[in-house]
């Protein structure tokens, strides 16, 4: 493998966001702005766009898993975001999914390289990080590769993602790994995180599992981003985390926020789990994404409270209230006819 340039480059360096239009990526580019950066913002379709309306970018569409156009989008920029990640469908085969996200980080490392990027931040996911009973998780709780116990598709293939980024850290390439928890905040145009903010400000349902889990504003996440490629230490993971919280408590705030009753009855998990089996026919029927997974009920069991220590200290993670990220989301939602 050939050599990495050396050093951090200029004090106001050009970045290509990959996923620019996504939820962390548009807020990526707004805290990059913020620094004075010259934004180059790569998104896979102009669907999106709207996110990034009136702010001073350079937009292009780029294919992340086509060499040819990444090769283009790096050109003159030192530093790198990688917040375009595969993520899988419900029903793609396991062994396929994971060759397909691993490739696409192979490839975005190659082109990286060849563009003699000064940091390449990669964007993977708290679902890397394992489930410790008794106290808090953290970064020294990841995931090993190859996988002992089963996890759902969507973790597995993050964790092998990661991994790869990882390999390539390693070897030399000035890789940062950030992994941010539940992202609650706007601009959130593809309504993944979002759909645990409409759930009970938008439909209002009437009953939460018991699940325990961690919540952050989408806007210090991508704070975070930036701040990794400035000072954070190469091949780290860095936990971008909020506030541990339950299901029960994160309902009542969204619907406080939003207006409207709070859920009175836990759901017990047999009946989640029927709820999820229809989701999922129904998702089927109308190939789209399941309200509620299987796989997130199974996983629901004891939750997952994290530890984003490390981040503040060495990063100055910004700890915005989740109060504040759940009012953003939700005035957002309101805004754009969502909610």
């Amino acid at each position: 493998m050939a050599q990495w340039p050396s050093g951090q480059g200029n004090a106001l360096p050009r970045a290509l966001v990959l996923g620019a239009t996504g939820h962390i990526g548009a807020h990526v580019v707004r805290a990059l702005l913020a620094e004075g950066c010259s934004v180059r913002a790569a998104s896979h379709t102009p669907r999106y766009l709207s996110v990034l309306d009136g702010l001073p970018v350079e937009r292009i569409q780029v294919d992340v898993e086509a060499a040819e156009g990444l090769r283009a989008a790096m050109e003159g920029c030192e530093w790198v975001f990688y917040a375009a990640g595969y993520y899988p469908r419900r029903h793609a085969r396991r062994a396929q999914a994971v060759a397909r996200g691993v490739d696409a980080v192979r490839g975005v490392m190659r082109q990286a390289q060849a563009a003699r990027a000064l940091r390449v931040v990669f964007t993977s996911s708290a679902a890397t990080i394992r489930q410790v009973p008794g106290r808090l998780a953290n970064e020294s709780d990841a995931e090993r590769w190859p996988l002992t116990e089963w996890r759902s598709l969507y973790a597995t293939v993050k964790i092998a993602m990661e991994q790869e980024a990882l390999r390539w850290a390693q070897a030399g390439a000035p890789v940062i790994v950030v992994n941010p928890s539940l992202c609650i905040g706007e601009y959130d145009a593809h309504r993944f995180s979002g759909r645990a903010v409409l759930a009970f400000a938008k439909y209002r349902l009437p009953v939460y599992l018991e699940h325990h889990f961690n919540a952050v504003y989408t806007g210090d996440v991508g704070v975070g981003h930036v701040r990794a490629a400035q000072q954070g230490r190469v091949g780290e993971r860095y936990l971008l985390t909020g506030r541990n919280l339950s299901v029960k408590e994160f309902a009542d705030l969204v619907a406080r926020i939003a207006g409207v009753a709070a859920p009175r009855w836990r759901l017990p998990r047999p009946a989640a789990l029927a709820i999820a089996a229809v989701s999922e026919l129904a998702a089927a029927a109308t190939r789209t994404e399941p309200f509620l997974p299987r796989h997130a009920v199974h996983t629901s069991h004891g939750g997952q409270c994290l530890d984003g220590t490390k981040a503040v200290r060495e990063l100055g993670l910004p700890q915005t209230p989740i109060e504040e990220a759940i009012r953003r989301a939700v005035a957002w939602f309101r805004q754009y006819g969502i909610l």
